[in-house]
């Protein structure tokens, strides 16, 4: 999976940043020809991109671990890079270098990661109310297996043969065209409501959440086929047969609410790019950085930058709220003043007709 090497590779450039960076002339090599100093050495690598994102995290690790590095959840950390290290097998080491990482260095960016989602996380509110619906929304873990068909029929064919008594794993392992599971018959990793699309198709999620324990599906479930964006790869129609093996029960509120606040910070940072670089940057202007280096004045730009837009932002969104309450304010002021302007018109326009009426009424009289 790529998406775990989306990490900055700078391994080597951050141990020379910090090892060659404060001392003197002192060298890391030596030939006939001349000798290289660590001075030299860092001077060419502070201003290479690698060194100025390295330089950064050393930054940004400094000033959020004071407050935030308690609410680092380092078992976490261990179970991803554990995951990572298990999909890949003998090829994990390898795979790193590739990307210029080793190992420790591996740990080091998921934990400059965990400690920036810790940080960005305490700083987000959420009312009771949105976070309630994100609950009632919420649908915990639930574990299925499943029989992959290219065909309707095909997964018609198996659920029949279900009715009939044959075992779901048996049925797995002999039809299931899904290499990932047939061989342990059909069982998947349990998933709950949050997982995405890469992860279960919502076709199934929505199958599997409907089913009860010990239930399977008593017709074929439909995954469309699709088309990568990218590469041009297209995947056909697939038919799936569901068998819920558990459910896990759903806690109350309370005891989900952290979960629930943990929720709606995913789906804000996958759905805004800049919100985490704006939080950093908010974070790295509080702690008055002061760089020394003019070749590494540039490395925090974009941080301080994203933070100084969506303070733009919000400060337009602000003012823009406050002129449209001023202006509903003005309008019902208005709409006041004309309702009591008329009422004052028909009580006068009523006076002057009871004042008429009776002064008839008394001329009647001095008739009579």
């Amino acid at each position: 999976m790529k998406k775990i090497w989306a990490v900055v590779a700078v391994v080597v450039v951050a141990g020379a940043l910090i090892l060659f960076g404060l001392s003197g002339g002192k060298n890391v090599a030596t030939t006939n020809e001349g000798s290289v100093s660590q001075s030299s050495l860092y001077a060419a690598l502070k201003v290479t991109p690698e060194g100025k994102q390295t330089f950064a995290n050393l930054v940004i690790k400094k000033v959020l671990s004071k407050d935030y590095a308690k609410d680092v959840d380092q078992k976490a950390i261990d179970t991803q890079f554990n995951k990572a290290k298990k999909q890949y097998g003998e090829s994990f080491e390898s795979t790193l270098a590739q990307s210029g990482m080793t190992t420790a260095s591996y740990k080091d960016n998921l934990y400059l990661s965990a400690l920036e989602k810790a940080a960005y996380t305490a700083n987000q509110k959420y009312s009771d109310k949105k976070l309630k619906a994100t609950y009632k929304a919420y649908t915990p873990n639930v574990s299925i297996s499943v029989i992959k068909t290219d065909s309707e029929d095909a997964a018609k064919a198996v659920i029949t043969d279900l009715n009939d008594g044959k075992k779901f794993a048996t049925e797995a392992k002999a039809k299931s065209t899904d290499d990932a599971t047939k061989a342990d018959g059909g069982k998947m990793a349990a998933f709950d409501s949050t997982a995405t699309a890469t992860t279960v198709a919502p076709a199934v999620m929505k199958a599997a959440f409907a089913l009860k324990k010990g239930e399977y599906s008593k017709t074929p479930v439909k995954v469309a086929g699709t088309t990568d964006a990218t590469t041009g790869t297209t995947t056909t129609d697939s038919y799936y047969v569901i068998k819920v093996n558990s459910k896990t029960a759903k806690k109350s509120f309370a005891q989900l609410k952290t979960k629930m606040k943990g929720i709606l910070v995913d789906q804000k940072l996958a759905t805004d790019t800049t919100a985490m670089a704006a939080f950093i940057g908010d974070q790295l202007n509080k702690a008055k950085v002061n760089i020394t280096d003019k070749d590494l004045k540039s490395a925090l730009v974009s941080y301080t930058e994203a933070a100084n837009t969506s303070s733009q932002a919000i400060a337009s969104s602000e003012s823009a709220a406050k002129k449209s309450s001023s202006a509903k304010s003005s309008s019902t002021s208005s709409s006041k003043s004309s309702s009591t302007s008329s009422s004052k018109s028909s009580s006068t326009s009523s006076s002057k007709s009871s004042s008429t009426i009776n002064n008839s009424s008394s001329s009647s009289s001095a008739k009579k």
